[in-house]
């Protein structure tokens, strides 16, 4: 039996609040994965230009977008677009197939690219009692079936993704099993992503 530990504080109107919440299960699955800095450019027409020369980006690569949003600053991505031509500055790409997430920014918007990291998993969200993911600086994780996005978390040092059982809180991992976390870097700096999760995998 593996045991993990989710404990937090609240600190409201001058009253402290402190909780800790063990889950026990039989399974367990940690990653850690770091990935290399995103390419910083800018939207152009047709895709993204203004790249260092040497980016390494190649047609038919799978790629994320992400920029911070110009009004609140928050971090917008678009997720898992397919690069149609590469050149020494830039590369372009449309909507064929569609990417998901944020719609792409205006032209000229500031974005760094990265070219998506698949790392292989195996678990079924129904199962899951304890989940917690960070990161080094800004990225995304998006936690997919073999058809679809469960959950496309926007991380960022200090910023956790996580999920516990037993609490009023909607499990976003339920339905098919998970596969696979495309993984990209939202920064111009090496981010490492980690992740650890519990799971009932005795039935």
């Amino acid at each position: 039996m593996q045991t993990g530990y989710f404990n937090a504080q609240a600190v409201v109107a001058g009253l402290t609040f402190n909780i800790s919440a063990p889950r026990e299960a039989e399974g367990q699955v940690s990653h850690v994965v770091v990935l290399a800095p995103g390419i910083a450019g800018a939207i152009s027409a047709a895709g993204v230009d203004g790249l260092v020369e040497g980016h390494g980006i190649q047609q038919g690569d799978k790629i994320d977008v992400h920029w911070s949003d110009p009004s609140s600053g928050d971090h917008k991505c678009r997720r898992g677009l397919v690069v149609d031509t590469a050149e020494t500055t830039s590369i372009e790409f449309d909507e064929s197939p569609a990417g998901e997430g944020d719609a792409l920014p205006d032209e000229d918007t500031a974005v760094v690219v990265d070219v998506q990291t698949e790392v292989a998993t195996s678990w079924d969200g129904d199962d899951l009692e304890l989940l917690v993911c960070g990161a080094t600086g800004r990225m995304m994780a998006d936690f997919r079936t073999a058809v679809e996005s469960k959950n496309a978390a926007k991380l960022a040092s200090g910023v956790l993704s996580w999920w516990l059982s037993d609490i009023s809180m909607t499990n976003p991992y339920t339905g098919d099993p998970i596969t696979v976390i495309r993984l990209s870097n939202g920064s111009v700096a090496a981010v490492t992503f980690n992740c650890g999760l519990l799971y009932q995998s005795v039935s």
